[in-house]
């Protein structure tokens, strides 16, 4: 009875590992996707910026590959084929590190001494925050802050837009409309760009 029970139970082991390994493919996909979209959404890479709604994704994604990296350890700790004091360690460190990579966290660390706040604060994770840098970009005068003023335009947050435009035709002196596409060809003619 025992030899047909630990017989099962090695048929089962058996099946878990082998539902480990079509995990790999899925756990290297995510981690990739979720540190291209991270980097990417914190800049501009080749000029090309993603919209602020995407700060959020790669921390989405790395938190849904710690999610199945957690299920993967599990499995092999589960069937003794990896240690298990190792495999907590290594999902708390993701935990960790998926905390630094909330845009709040990241707003935090980004903001070393000497750096211009306004930059940083226009592009804040809170709408209301974003609106009242835009507004006080306008109120400085400063054509360094026309691109992220016209990124801004195309805001989420109708307050934003407002807001951003308004400096932007403070700066110009010239109300071009809404038009992020104006604005830049306005921004270049002028050398703010």
């Amino acid at each position: 009875m025992s030899e047909s029970a630990d017989h099962q139970e090695k048929l089962r082991v058996r099946a878990g590992l082998a539902f480990v390994q079509v995990l790999r493919p899925a756990l290297y996909a995510l981690l990739a996707l979720s540190a291209l979209l991270t980097f990417w959404s914190g800049g501009d890479i080749a000029g090309k910026a993603l919209p602020q709604w995407t700060r959020i994704v790669g921390p989405t994604l790395f938190a849904t590959f710690l999610v199945v990296f957690a299920i993967y350890r599990y499995a092999l700790v589960r069937a003794k084929k990896y240690p298990a004091a190792i495999g907590f360690f290594q999902v708390g460190l993701g935990a960790l590190i998926w905390v630094m990579l909330l845009p709040s966290t990241r707003q935090k660390f980004s903001s070393p001494e000497g750096e211009d706040e306004v930059r940083v604060l226009m592009s804040s994770p809170d709408a209301r925050v974003r609106a009242l840098a835009a507004e006080l970009a306008g109120f400085r005068g400063k054509a360094g802050y026309a691109g992220q003023l016209i990124d801004r335009l195309d805001d989420p947050d109708t307050a934003v837009r407002a807001r951003a435009h308004a400096a932007l035709v403070r700066l110009a002196g010239a109300d071009l409309g809404a038009t992020p596409e104006a604005w830049r060809a306005f921004a270049r003619e002028h050398g703010w760009l």
